[in-house]
């Protein structure tokens, strides 16, 4: 498996000024760094600069994003439809210009948005077909798409794994993979372990958080048990440390991840996370 950081670990949006990571994440031992990607990103984001700072320290890029409401593709309003699976396009070039093979997130309805009701049926049809537009466009690139579940106060509409499944196994595209986070199984599903071998051989990315967002190996995460499950289903693929300080998210999208405390600074969170990380990745020896 691969190790990578979350830029917002240390950045609110990730600009030219925020370049600098790509060797603070190489001196730290990440072989990767996650881009969360957004409009102003899209309009004016340092695409030739991120291009240049990886292939100087070797650093691979990761990139996903979110949807808004006025990029919603489970919206009743056509036109907002259209925005949404244009706004996912466009981030499927980026990522592939960039080396990603992947675009993950809450790409499935608006992140941190609710309706006040449960998901529709014609809410889940407009994902399906809204998706398969954006897998159909992505397979030129080479480029999957890993669909996040998350927790109740984040989004109605897909909350575990197993509905992560269905949803996938319904639209029937290949290039529609999933993506698990263990601060949001913290809260919605039954068993972590249960929860990845459901995704299985469709999980294509994950990132790994303590239970309060603090420093992994700190909080009530079992580690063990996800790690065991990661081997099972023969996961070989991105494991990325993500989480937020509020000095860096309350003029961004505080109100979504609710960090209200300092638990750690962003370099512990990234370099102590990482060294539990593989201490939980060695094989345990024979007694």
């Amino acid at each position: 498996m691969k190790y990578g950081a979350f830029a917002l670990i240390w950045v609110p949006s990730f600009t030219e000024r925020a370049l600098y990571l790509f060797d603070k994440v190489r001196n730290m031992g990440f072989e990767g760094i996650e881009i969360s990607l957004s409009q102003s990103f899209l309009k004016s984001g340092p695409i030739m600069g991120i291009k240049r700072k990886s292939k100087q320290t070797g650093v691979k890029c990761v990139i996903s994003t979110g949807l808004d409401e006025e990029h919603n593709i489970i919206d009743s309003e056509k036109s907002t439809r259209k925005r949404g699976v244009n706004y996912l396009k466009r981030c499927v070039e980026i990522a592939s210009e960039l080396n990603s093979d992947v675009l993950s997130g809450v790409i499935y309805a608006p992140w941190g948005r609710f309706t006040g009701l449960a998901r529709t049926s014609e809410e889940w049809e407009y994902c399906k077909e809204g998706l398969w537009k954006v897998a159909e466009f992505a397979k030129e690139g080479g480029v999957y798409l890993a669909i996040e579940p998350v927790n109740r106060f984040e989004s109605f509409f897909l909350n575990t794994a197993s509905e992560a499944q269905k949803l996938i196994k319904e639209i029937k595209h290949p290039n529609i993979k999933m993506h698990l986070d263990t601060f949001q199984m913290n809260i919605e599903e039954n068993n972590m372990y249960e929860a990845i071998k459901t995704a299985g051989d469709l999980l294509y990315h994950f990132h790994c958080c303590a239970s309060h967002r603090g420093i992994p190996g700190t909080g009530h995460i079992e580690w063990d048990e996800v790690f065991k499950a990661l081997k099972e289903v023969n996961y070989q693929r991105w494991l990325v440390i993500e989480s937020f300080t509020p000095d860096i998210m309350k003029k961004e999208f505080g109100k979504q991840v609710a960090i209200w405390r300092r638990i750690a600074s962003p370099d512990e969170i990234a370099s102590e996370g990482l060294k539990f990380l593989k201490k939980c990745e060695e094989p345990i020896p024979l007694k």
